[in-house]
């Protein structure tokens, strides 16, 4: 997350990486990417793609996600909903054996009992892409605000994960940098679902998603970010949970990243049964994010 502006290649390979994992996306998308993807050989340019590193004493309940498997290792972003309960994005959790430790600001393992994914997930187009763990032992992290009714109308977001910060292009072969070893944070416009759907015409079932548009001319999320949350601030001086790191794009006739989050609010009941009542979303008034 950075407000400089990613090279072309850089947001191509992220609509790559996401459309990957999506068996919605059909012959005529794949082949338009492919397309784009060897146009992008002999225009990429190397940019770093970081943001700005949060201070150790904020944001303590966004933690991270590491995965390893035999055949990688990968990492995602999560949210502390609860003292027994962490939230992110289904799509972290990819078919095969794995193991999963999740790893608090403090670089402290929280050992995991289980994990519950939507059971509508994957539907159609970006759909219930939302997930829950569970720890063994309590949490002595405060939980973020989850928000029951953010209503979506430009302004800006404050994201926050553990992606990658940096692509490189060597002989028209993208290499990632490392993940980020701190927590780095940017901020996105939120807007109405319709102001994305318009982006993906060929993707079945997008319009029935229940999600926000998220969009910046200059910056976007990276692998790692996935899961990580989006906070609209209340005029409470809050910030609330608004969104859930799910699937992004570019659309380069328009520029800049668009993306479809998974909106918070539209599976409080979820949340509340999937925790045993433990976290709930909260009603709140929106304000205006000032950046420093």
């Amino acid at each position: 997350m950075s407000p400089k502006k990613p090279s072309f290649f850089a947001i191509l390979l992220r609509e790559i990486t996401f459309a990957a994992c999506n068996p919605m996306f059909g012959k005529e998308i794949w082949a338009s990417l492919l397309l784009l993807s060897l146009l992008a050989i002999s225009t990429a340019e190397d940019r770093i793609y970081n943001g700005n590193k949060v201070p150790t004493d904020d944001l303590l309940n966004v933690v991270t996600l590491n995965f390893k498997s035999p055949e990688k290792t990968y990492k995602c972003t999560a949210t502390v909903i609860s003292k027994h309960h962490v939230l992110t994005a289904a799509h972290c959790f990819l078919n095969g054996t794995y193991v999963l430790k999740v790893q608090d600001r403090d670089n402290n393992q929280l050992a995991v009992d289980h994990w519950t994914i939507h059971s509508g997930y994957p539907g159609p187009a970006f759909d219930n892409d939302i997930a829950i763990i569970t720890v063994e032992q309590p949490l002595k992290i405060p939980p973020v605000n989850l928000a029951a009714n953010y209503a979506p109308n430009g302004g800006l977001l404050r994201v926050a994960g553990y992606g990658k910060t940096k692509y490189e292009s060597k002989d028209g072969v993208m290499d990632y940098s490392d993940y980020a070893e701190d927590l780095m944070e940017s901020y996105i416009q939120g807007h109405p679902k319709e102001k994305c759907t318009t982006k993906w015409p060929n993707v079945t079932g997008l319009s029935n998603v229940k999600g926000i548009c998220v969009h910046h001319p200059n910056t976007g999320a990276l692998p790692g970010d996935s899961g990580g949350p989006s906070f609209a601030k209340g005029k409470d001086g809050k910030y609330y949970q608004v969104a859930i790191t799910s699937h992004g794009a570019v659309h380069l006739d328009a520029g800049g990243y668009y993306g479809i989050d998974t909106d918070v609010g539209s599976y409080c009941p979820w949340i509340e049964e999937t925790t045993g009542g433990e976290a709930k979303c909260q009603t709140f008034e929106q304000d205006e994010v000032e950046i420093d």
